[in-house]
């Protein structure tokens, strides 16, 4: 079973938006994304000080890809209606995860008419480095015949908590960002940068903090409480939380 897990893993990487859009997480394609000059690269950095220059509109910065189903259903039917809310008051940053899909940015914003500033981020410092493939071939070797092996030993290379460390790295936020486990993503700040935080439940056990979804918010950004967070839970029998736990 963990084999059949682990050559399906290697496909979906390669074939994540199925036959058209690709995933190719390797060094030959990111130096091909690199040299294609209608992308704009972006260091984690350069992301922050990009948000943190600009006191003049909110901003909305999205961690996406254009080849993750939910993404694309957000650029069809999420990001549309709230860039239409507020108008020129918000300033939307469209920021591609990785180089690996890099690539079909133009068409995939073209498409679906979302007219933005569009980034993909280029790091190489050991917190943000994205998902590349050493040796495909040994890769497919050690997926059939090591399956128990840790994805490093497989051959992969990618930074541990990745995600959170970007979200860490351009917002100031009352704790650690630990809810950035995925794309999309999207960070919402008012003029003074503040991120829009959500305390997140899960269980009794399990919460996690981090920036607020564009996706569950009835009202216009530029209408958010940014001094607060908000608290979601997922149980079903609502729960007192204070900074020492939930009851």
């Amino acid at each position: 079973m963990k084999k059949i897990l682990l050559l399906a893993l290697v496909a979906q990487l390669f074939c994540g938006c199925g036959a058209v859009q690709m995933q190719t997480p390797t060094y030959k394609n990111y130096a091909r994304v690199k040299a294609m000059s209608d992308l704009r690269p972006i260091t984690v950095a350069e992301l922050r000080q990009l948000i943190d220059a600009d006191t003049e509109h909110y901003k909305v910065v999205v961690l996406t890809s254009t080849c993750c189903g939910y993404c694309v259903k957000s650029m069809c039917d999420t990001y549309p209606k709230k860039m239409a809310e507020c108008g020129d008051s918000v300033r939307w940053i469209f920021v591609e995860s990785d180089y690996s899909t890099a690539q079909y940015m133009p068409n995939t914003y073209a498409q679906y008419h979302i007219d933005a500033e569009r980034y993909w981020i280029d790091d190489t410092l050991p917190q943000y480095r994205t998902l590349i493939v050493k040796n495909m071939g040994t890769i497919v070797w050690n997926a059939i015949f090591h399956a128990g092996k840790s994805f490093e030993e497989l051959g992969f290379d990618e930074s541990d908590n990745r995600d959170n460390n970007v979200a860490n790295a351009i917002a100031d936020t009352p704790q650690p960002i630990t809810s950035v486990t995925g794309i999309p993503n999207t960070f919402m700040f008012d003029k003074h940068n503040r991120l829009k935080c959500t305390q997140y439940i899960y269980s009794a056990d399990s919460t996690a903090f981090g920036p607020t979804d564009i996706r569950d918010i009835t009202v216009p950004v530029t209408q958010l409480d940014y001094a607060k967070v908000d608290t979601l839970s997922y149980l079903s029998v609502p729960q007192v939380c204070t900074p020492e736990g939930c009851q």
